[in-house]
């Protein structure tokens, strides 16, 4: 992935935790620069020298989230805190130094953003972006569909029924259902324009699962242990940081003003309508009037301390670390929402959540036990992990990993870097290393006889040709039996959060009695009713994919008005 998902901040780490290579550090990447960085000991590892390494401690978690209840407490691992825009108290007119009048004002330039600012202004509202950044983001570059052309190039057809399902029980059914059938009903046409913005041929577009090392793979989704990976999201051919400028032109050549390091900090709200917002500028506030409404499409709150200690499970954010550099989501929108009666999901909001280690080596915990089927979606996975005692585990191979990835390797997970870089993570120097498996749990810090039962447990099974604890695949089982033997120190790492305002079908945002707040409406991470203790990775790229349709449908609704 580009610079924008790879400079991470030393800072935003735990002392106790390890750093790890996500899988979007591989969507763009090339299999030189992954390796590199394989080498320079970021993927993976727990200690540079095999000395044993006990497991971190349980530390009190801070007065902020005593109020959630836990059967142990961990330590928060939480980013910087960002500056937060939103302004609570009443701007006075007397501050406002300037008063504009216009039809829409989008809030926000990520991916939700740049879709609906390109689509009000092609629909010919007068609209202003406003922009807290220096820059626009596009985190990945990717883009989700279930009808769009690409998908029908290469003849996957997919039972929309079966994968709103999936979305319904992933979202524990407090997902909105109607949300979801109306993304399932307009997102062929909405990413259909948005490929268009590219002005590139249909070939130049890959189906990600077909990306890799499975080039015809074009089955409607990849049978995980328990579950399945939808083969949903297309890779787009361009770096992310060519993303964000290649639509950032598109929003100025349709028409519409853009305002960089210009947040909004305050809604207007007259009679029960959102009339406007305010925006922060260099020379003070302005004031815009929007005729026809005004967009939050402010992003998440990963920079909100605070906020995230109140809306997130204290056990969710005992992580390894985080994967988004955006400083600017403080959850502007969330607040600026909330302040003129909206309403947030109900907590605790769900983080977009990977394993450290995306290959599905096995898995102990601080126990010496296995505890999940490791070859399931990422957010499966990474719960499973963060369930364990201290919210830690180990991923466990041997030397003979390279043949051990060879049968795991499969559409979902070759898209994301090549083989070397996963194995060189598993046993590069960064890894506790060991001639005997009872050598390993000592320096692991892990009980040796659960640990040696656990191992010579899961090779019975590899050599009956099933896993009768948690029916792993059989044709991913792979025995760890060759010395040296490696451990590596995990735990989940966050991306964004996933829970905002509540919206209805059309994006408009609702208050405190469930009405819709006339003039004010919310897509992308600010907006909720969808997700629901975990974001799906399973329905691959519906992120992107919800902010580019309910982006592209918004400016719709608004010019209808």
């Amino acid at each position: 992935m580009e610079k924008e998902m790879t400079n991470r901040r030393e800072s935003m780490s735990n002392s106790n935790k390890i750093k790890g290579i996500s899988r979007r550090d591989f969507l763009r990447g090339t299999a030189a620069g992954a390796l590199g960085v394989a080498a320079a000991g970021l993927l993976g590892g727990c200690a540079s020298t095999p000395e044993k390494q006990e497991c971190p401690p349980c530390d009190p978690v801070s007065a902020s989230t005593n109020s959630w209840p836990a059967v142990e407490t961990l330590e928060p691992n939480v980013p910087m805190e960002g500056v937060v825009a939103f302004v609570k108290e009443p701007i006075a007119e007397g501050e406002i130094v300037r008063t504009e009048n216009v039809d829409v004002v989008v809030c926000g330039m990520g991916p939700a953003g740049f879709a609906a600012s390109i689509a009000s202004a092609e629909q010919g509202l007068k609209t202003v972006v406003l922009e807290k950044g220096q820059v626009g983001t596009y985190r990945s570059a990717t883009i989700g569909g279930l009808t769009d052309r690409i998908h029908k190039k290469y003849g996957v057809q997919f039972d929309t029924q079966e994968w709103l399902d999936d979305a319904m029980v992933n979202s524990m059914f407090y997902g909105n259902q109607a949300i979801y059938q109306r993304w399932i009903d307009t997102q062929e046409e909405a990413i259909n324009w948005f490929l268009d913005l590219f002005a590139l041929p249909d070939d130049d577009f890959k189906l990600t699962f077909a990306a890799g090392d499975f080039p015809d793979f074009y089955d409607p989704y990849d049978k995980t242990s328990l579950s399945r990976s939808w083969n949903t999201s297309i890779n787009i051919p361009m770096a992310p940081s060519e993303i964000v400028e290649l639509l950032t032109n598109k929003v100025k050549e349709a028409g519409a003003e853009v305002l960089m390091e210009t947040p909004a900090c305050q809604l207007i709200k007259e009679d029960g309508k959102v009339v406007g917002v305010i925006a922060k500028t260099a020379e003070g506030y302005v004031k815009y009037l929007c005729a026809k409404g005004v967009v939050l499409a402010t992003g998440g709150y990963e920079f909100n301390p605070t906020k995230l200690k109140e809306c997130c499970r204290p056990r969710d954010l005992a992580l390894n670390h985080w994967m988004n550099g955006t400083a600017s989501n403080t959850g502007d929108g969330h607040e600026m929402g909330k302040a003129i009666g909206a309403i947030e999901d109900e907590y605790p909001h769900p983080l977009m959540l990977d394993p450290a280690q995306l290959m599905p080596y096995l898995r102990v915990n601080k126990l010496g036990k296995r505890f999940t089927p490791e070859y399931e979606p990422y957010n499966h996975l990474a719960l499973a992990m963060q369930n364990q005692p201290g919210g830690i585990n180990w991923y466990i191979t041997d030397g003979d990993a390279a043949n051990a990835i060879n049968k795991m390797w499969t559409p979902s997970s070759s898209c994301y870097g090549p083989k070397e870089v996963w194995v060189g993570a598993a046993t590069s120097e960064n890894a506790l290393k060991a001639d005997t498996l009872q050598e390993l749990a000592g320096l692991m810090g892990v009980p040796a006889e659960a640990f040696v039962e656990t191992i010579e447990h899961w090779n019975a099974m590899c050599e009956a040709g099933e896993d009768s604890d948690f029916h792993m695949l059989p044709s991913m089982m792979h025995p760890i039996k060759t010395a040296p033997f490696y451990a590596n120190l995990e735990g989940a790492a966050a991306l964004c959060t996933a829970g905002g305002l509540q919206v209805t079908p059309n994006s408009e945002v609702l208050d405190t009695e469930f009405n819709v707040i006339e003039g004010l409406y919310a897509i992308g991470n600010v907006s909720g009713s969808m997700f629901h203790g975990t974001y799906p990775h399973n329905l691959n790229c519906i992120s992107h994919s919800r902010c580019i349709t309910f982006g592209y449908n918004v400016a719709k609704t608004l010019a209808s008005k």
